[in-house]
């Protein structure tokens, strides 16, 4: 578990590895996400955005539903630090009630 002691999570995340499309400068991109929540993601990247980046995102649930989400770039690691790979963490922005909804059950569900 990535999570300490002394850090607070507004949201309850969960390991969740799946396929994620990105827009970045105009440009289409692919990587992985590692752990989702109802009010972002992080997504492993050789060559991550940078901080205050807004990007449109692309994954699917393991219901195979899909979301398309536009989110900030709050955190990004061009290298690997401790136990988070290079990567991106992302916030949503403009995240729909009933995908919020789907994604919260997910969360909560002992889905892997």
């Amino acid at each position: 578990m990535m999570d300490q002691p002394s850090v607070k999570r507004r949201y309850l995340r969960k390991d969740y590895v799946t396929s994620v499309e990105f827009n970045w400068k105009d440009e289409m991109r692919s990587c992985l996400s590692t752990t989702l929540s109802e009010g972002g993601l992080y997504a492993q990247t050789l060559i991550p955005p940078p901080v205050g980046a807004q990007i449109l995102l692309k994954f699917k649930l393991p219901s195979g539903e899909s979301i398309a989400v536009t989110g900030e770039v709050r955190h990004s690691l061009e290298n690997s630090y401790g136990s988070l790979p290079a990567g991106f963490g992302v916030q949503f922005l403009d995240l729909g009630e009933q995908d919020r909804l789907k994604i919260v059950d997910f969360v909560n569900s002992d889905d892997i």
